[in-house]
């Protein structure tokens, strides 16, 4: 699956190193350090030296769906981080949780006839600063350890390499239950916070990556928006 990888010191994002040449299917880029890296909607993406920011190129032919490529994606992040001893959930649509913090955000996008998935994961910083301050944390604030970046990027990359393999024969349906299983806010009441936000209980997703949400009109389906959980009053 992964054929090339650059490493760089510094970039401004590793998704417009891609974006901006033609490297085929199977290159990864790696950064240090990010100037300008971002995450879903165009939000700034914390990139201070310690994590490990890293995009791919694959065929737009076979990975189309970029709703639940990172469905797919998000699931091998925390399936891996699981392996290293960090128990992991999942926030629909894109984000990896540990203890109620955000550890690790994929962000596909669609140009041309390429898919370019971008994966930030805090690695060994020692401490957040800024908005992310309160609701980042790390593989080494969890468990205290420093890790090699560059063997967890390897151990990362096979099971990844592996989980879109059998996407890409399989399809959906083999990842749907995992990812249900580790979805945060399972059976809680939410709101979704979108042009028109809705609240209701979480239910699940669907076979195509929707978020089921039961409201007092009935079951919709939820194809954008952030997850929030709804305080009681």
């Amino acid at each position: 699956m992964f054929s090339h990888l650059i490493w760089l010191r510094e970039a401004d994002s590793t998704q417009e190193v891609l974006r901006k040449a033609e490297f085929p299917p199977g290159t990864v880029v790696v950064a240090d350090r990010q100037k300008k890296g971002k995450g879903r909607k165009g939000r700034r993406w914390e990139s201070q030296e310690g994590g490990l920011y890293f995009s791919f190129v694959l065929s737009e032919e076979d990975f189309s769906d970029t709703l639940q490529l990172p469905l797919v994606v998000g699931l091998g992040v925390s399936e891996a981080l699981d392996r290293e001893g960090v128990r992991t959930v999942l926030k629909w649509p894109n984000d990896v949780y540990a203890k109620g913090r955000k550890i690790a955000g994929v962000l596909a996008e669609r140009t041309g006839a390429r898919v370019i998935v971008g994966v930030g994961l805090n690695v060994n910083q020692r401490a957040f600063e800024g908005e992310v301050a309160h609701t980042a944390i790390s593989l080494y604030q969890l468990t205290g350890k420093e890790r090699d970046r560059v063997d967890l990027l390897c151990r990362l990359l096979e099971v990844l390499g592996q989980g879109l393999e059998r996407f890409r024969e399989e399809g959906f349906a083999p990842f749907r239950r995992r990812i249900e299983e580790k979805l945060i806010f399972k059976g809680e009441e939410v709101v979704i916070l979108s042009e028109k936000p809705e609240a209701g209980i979480l239910k699940g997703i669907d076979e195509k990556g929707f978020l089921l949400l039961q409201t007092a009109e009935g079951e919709r389906k939820i194809t954008s928006g952030d997850v929030s959980l709804r305080l009681s009053r």
